[in-house]
């Protein structure tokens, strides 16, 4: 009989409690990208380890059951990386190398397609400047990043852009950078958003997700 994965364990609570992604990506307060990497065991897809094992502590808080086996679980099957990333422990990457023949065709066809797709990627370059969303850096907080309840957040865009931090204005300055505090009121996994619109109307949106702790 197989054993059901994290995923498949969590998924099954949530439906048991007819509660859709979205919806728990609201309530939780994690991100919808996140929550459907989770239940499909994509761990490779999700930040560091202390992340997910709180993911799976907000699941096992909000539907009323015990995390520890789930942890067991995830500790039997899953290894943290050098860079802190869980990944599967009998998890052995191929390293395939290939003989390369380089002949006149192979040279000719190289040729012909360098040329086709530095064509096709002026125009798609000339295309996305006409129509690309204002520029938009976040300097701080980190993505990931441990933060106590005030947050201080700063950023670059146009000079001419709004910007709003969690659908509150912020002033700019001269250079298009900004700063402003947010106060995050509960302990755990909080998501910052970052949003800046041109005067065509055009919108990049950034986010932050971040750890607080009092």
């Amino acid at each position: 009989m197989k054993t059901k994965t994290i995923g498949e364990i969590l998924q099954e609570e949530r439906q048991f409690h007819r509660l859709s992604l979205p919806e728990l990506a609201k309530k939780s307060r994690i991100r919808l990208e996140y929550l459907r990497a989770l239940e499909k065991n994509q761990f490779d897809q999700l930040p560091a380890a202390t992340f997910v094992k709180g993911y799976i502590k907000t699941y096992a808080r909000l539907f009323g059951f015990d995390h520890q086996p789930l942890l067991a679980l995830l500790r039997r099957d899953y290894k943290e990386s050098a860079k802190g990333k869980l990944v599967p422990r009998e998890f052995v990457k191929p390293v395939i190398k290939k003989r390369q023949l380089w002949t006149p065709v192979t040279i000719l066809v190289i040729v012909m397609a360098s040329v086709f797709l530095t064509l096709l990627g002026y125009v798609g370059f000339q295309w996305y400047n006409l129509n690309k969303p204002p520029s938009l850096e976040v300097y701080a907080p980190q993505e990931d990043q441990f933060v106590a309840g005030t947050v201080v957040v700063e950023g670059q865009t146009l000079p001419e852009a709004v910007v709003t931090v969690n659908s509150q204005p912020v002033a700019l300055q001269p250079d298009g950078s900004f700063q402003t505090e947010v106060y995050l009121p509960q302990e755990g996994i909080s998501t910052i958003t970052i949003e800046a619109t041109d005067r065509r109307g055009k919108t990049s949106l950034l986010q932050r997700t971040v750890y607080v702790k009092f």
